[in-house]
């Protein structure tokens, strides 16, 4: 997960005032059902599709991949007609945050697998994971009603709209995704992160297959610089152009615009070489 500047977004010249009628309707609607009815037949968020893929060069927001986890889809981060919390935690209500369906910065570029409740097509043994109309909140926690009220909620997902929330991420060399030791510093932070990790669908086998193979590579790079500055006769000439260009393809992998470079940020911290990362 990288973070995602949403003020970076481009909208469509027609945008405000298209969205203004619709939050209208649905502030006059009689009932949930009229609200879910504009909804369900006024999706304009779709036509913002294209610029948020340009935020991430057409990666998931949640799961840095590009096609392993199947097809984009612009997920409402606070779901617009239902939300849910999970292990049974007592939640107020599970009214939709319906005021926030044609909020911009509500958006959220997903894949499928993230965004939607599915089984793992290869293991079936693997719990059910995607967000869906899933946004568990911490026991006691305020349920937003206006947008201002948001800031309030304690909620136990991991946004890549949030500065903070990225780092708390990392992954092993087995491409598993896990609590960053390094950044997580309360019991809270760690549920959030294996919330996310479950909900988002992060801990998916064949994505796991190519974060192993993305640290791989990686790896066996930082490998080549260790063998060429070690070596007891010294570095020639050629082993430090051979080191430059070794670094600068680490710096390559960790780009922000580069399919799991979180993956390649991870492996270069744990081998000490945060030198040669982008920030989270």
């Amino acid at each position: 997960m990288r973070y995602i500047n949403i003020d970076d977004l481009e909208l469509p010249d027609n945008w405000g005032a298209k969205v203004d009628k619709l939050n209208d309707d649905l502030r006059n609607a009689a009932t949930h059902e009229e609200r879910v009815s504009i909804m369900e037949n006024n999706p304009v968020w779709q036509d913002l599709f294209i610029p948020l893929s340009n935020l991430s060069k057409g990666k998931c927001w949640y799961s840095e991949a590009l096609e392993v986890m199947s097809d984009r889809d612009v997920d409402h981060f606070r779901p617009k007609n239902k939300a849910m919390n999970i292990n049974n935690i007592p939640r107020a209500d599970e009214d939709g945050y319906w005021w926030l369906a044609y909020d911009y910065e509500n958006y959220r570029f997903s894949s499928q697998y993230s965004n939607q409740r599915r089984k793992h097509k290869f293991d079936k043994e693997k719990e059910t994971g995607g967000k869906g109309i899933y946004f568990p909140l911490f026991a006691g926690s305020t349920i937003a009603k206006t947008k201002p009220s948001c800031f309030d909620e304690h909620i136990m997902l991991l946004d890549p709209c949030d500065e903070d929330d990225p780092s708390l991420l990392t992954f092993n060399s087995k491409g598993v995704a896990i609590p960053n030791a390094d950044a997580v510093l309360d019991p809270n932070e760690r549920i959030r992160v294996e919330t996310s990790i479950k909900l988002y669908n992060l801990d998916q086998l064949t994505l796991q297959e190519l974060r192993e193979r993305v640290w791989d590579s990686c790896q066996r790079l930082i490998d080549e610089i260790r063998k060429i500055t070690t070596d007891i006769e010294g570095v020639s000439a050629f082993g430090r152009a051979r080191v430059k260009f070794l670094k600068d393809e680490i710096r390559k992998m960790t780009k922000k615009d580069v399919e799991l470079s979180a993956v390649a940020i991870a492996c270069c911290e744990e081998n000490g070489l945060h030198i040669l990362t982008e920030p989270r």
